[in-house]
């Protein structure tokens, strides 16, 4: 299958995935649907997402990841969407860091969407791992569930910041919270603003 159809599939799965875990967030008290569990479409649509990623082979890959797609996407099966649960609650995680993951993973999508128009494969082949990115180190999400391998989902050799600081890079997970937060009230911005607009509801914001 030809890249830009991939990166259509993924944009898709990554809107609906963020849609439906913002809906069912833990610690929602209005969602009592599916008690500590989340709904299993959650799990398939990580699943859907992963699997573009790879199929847009290493680099793409790489690049999401550097970025924290492991982070939003800590699971694939309804063990770990549980015990992801368990921890977004026992370390009260807000949800803005969930969203400010997300949106920066759609302007990802966007850009190699772009680049592929523009220059091709083998111009997105070259952009450095960390060119333009916010790493994954900027989030306070150190200790996301472990797989049966007893591994962490990262690995070992990915650098911890990005070789090339960009400003944003700097920005610390408060201010993402406070620009997720502003989203929320003006309902703009995004693809995945079109969904963050339910957010303000469902955590009691007006």
């Amino acid at each position: 299958m030809e890249k830009k159809k991939i990166i259509g599939k993924l944009q898709a799965a990554h809107d609906e995935y963020f849609a439906l875990l913002i809906k069912h967030f833990p610690g929602n008290t209005k969602d009592t649907q599916f008690g500590d569990f989340g709904p299993a479409k959650l799990y398939d649509l990580a699943i859907e997402v992963h699997a573009c990623a790879a199929a847009l082979g290493p680099h793409a890959c790489e690049r999401l990841r550097y970025m924290g797609l492991d982070l939003l996407y800590p699971f694939d099966n309804p063990v770990d969407l549980y015990a992801w649960r368990m921890q977004v609650k026992e370390k009260k995680i807000p949800h803005t860091t969930y969203a400010a993951i997300a949106i920066r993973i759609e302007s990802e999508i966007k850009r190699l969407d772009r680049i592929l128009e523009l220059g091709g494969n083998s111009a997105y082949e070259a952009l450095p791992i960390e060119a333009f990115l916010v790493p994954r180190t900027h989030y306070e999400l150190a200790d996301v569930p472990v797989k049966a391998t007893g591994k962490p989902p990262h690995s070992a050799t990915e650098p911890a910041q990005p070789a090339t600081p960009i400003p944003c890079a700097n920005l610390r997970p408060n201010s993402d919270h406070q620009a997720v937060n502003a989203l929320e009230r003006f309902e703009i911005g995004t693809t995945i603003g079109a969904n963050i607009a339910a957010i303000a509801s469902l955590f009691g914001r007006t």
